[in-house]
This record gives structure tokens, sequence and C-alpha cells, in this order.
């Protein structure tokens, strides 16, 4: 009887067009040259201070990572406290409108450099030089987050940033998967695969880009 309901439920749901959908994600190998040119703008552009040495995984190249940041300006005035996330070498982007957080984007290369080589459950602050605010092709300002289902997106403008972070997760997206129905996609769940490598090595400068 059971055997004859899934099935009866499984058919209804073809019907309709629903049903879950599975989407494997895959990574880019990161060019030398541009690992090179990111350590320089790390060393150049940003000003990094550990307030706190968390424990492995390490926010990297071909991983997800999580973080609660408070942004302001030189003068003390907060634009934006909360969540957010950034998927790092991706060639297959998952559709982040499936579900509900903050993403960074792609604007804000000095967050996601700052982000680069904390381990989950250490502070950072991040003193930004407006060289890496936004685009060197940006005038005035940008967002600086984007959001999901929630919340609005933060502009900022193109100017010194002081960034206050703390990485609540780092993992190794495999795949994203979507409840469909009727044709649209309606919640999400990014399966994560945790990996301790790499690691901070003794002695590693803090503008090294892992």
């Amino acid at each position: 009887m059971l055997k004859r309901t899934v099935v009866l439920l499984v058919l209804v749901l073809v019907q309709f067009g629903c049903g879950f959908k599975t989407d494997t994600l895959t990574h880019g190998e990161l060019p030398e040259s541009t690992g090179t040119r990111w350590e320089t703008e790390k060393r150049d552009f940003l000003k990094i201070g550990d307030l706190k040495i968390g424990t492995s995984p390490l926010a990297a190249w071909s991983r997800r990572f999580d973080a609660a940041i408070e942004v302001h300006y030189t003068d003390g005035t907060v634009v934006y406290e909360g969540p957010t996330f950034y998927y790092a070498g991706f060639i297959t982007m998952p559709d982040t409108s499936v579900y509900d957080n903050i993403s960074l984007p792609s604007s804000q290369q000095g967050i996601r450099l700052g982000l680069n080589g904390m381990t989950v459950g250490g502070k950072r602050r991040i003193t930004e030089n407006k060289e890496l605010v936004c685009r060197r092709e940006a005038t005035n300002g940008c967002h600086l987050v984007e959001p999901g289902n929630i919340g609005k997106p933060a502009y900022v403008r193109k100017e010194t940033l002081i960034v206050e972070a703390t990485l609540t997760e780092s993992c190794i997206p495999t795949d994203l998967k979507v409840f469909i129905w009727n044709f649209f996609a309606y919640t999400g769940e990014i399966v994560c695969r945790d990996q301790d490598s790499p690691q901070v090595a003794s002695g590693d400068p803090i503008w090294r880009f892992y």
C-alpha cells in the first residue's frame, strides 16, 4: 500500500511539473598570475589585523564561506551589519535566489580578499582602501551586498571602509538540490563537504592568497 502511494505521489508531481533537481557545482583552477595579483592587492590596498584566530577550515579558493560583518566609514557611520557569503572560484554558480541569505557581489574585491585566509570562528579587522571598495570604473559608489529573498541592498560610497568580520562557515559545495513546482525553483539546499586543507603555515604573511 505504501509503495503504491509513493508511486502515485511521484506521478502527480511529474504531472504538475514538480520534483527535485540536482546540479553539480564545479570550480576552476586558480591561475598563478591571478593569485599573485590578488596577493599584491591584499598587501598594497588592505590593512588586515586578526583579532582572534579560529580553527580549520580556512576561507580559501574553491569554497563557500560565510561571515558576519559590520562595515563602517572612518567616521564611524555604519553602512551594513549582518551576514554575507561568497563562492570563491566556481564555474557553475548556484542560483542564490532559492534560499534566504545575502551575497557579497564581485564589486567588493576588498572584502573578498580580506576574508580570504580567515579560519572559522576567527575575527578580523580589515581597513580597505577605496581602490578596492568598488570596481575601478565606478566613480561614486556601488552595492555592498546583494540580497537574496530578504533585506535590501546596502549601498556604499567609494571611500575607505573598515570591516569587522567573523568567519562563521567555510566548506566545499558539491551539489545544489532545488525543489521545482510548476517549473519554478522554490527552495534549495547546498550540499557542502568539510575539508581541513589548506591550512595557514607558520610564517605565512597575512596577505597570502589561499
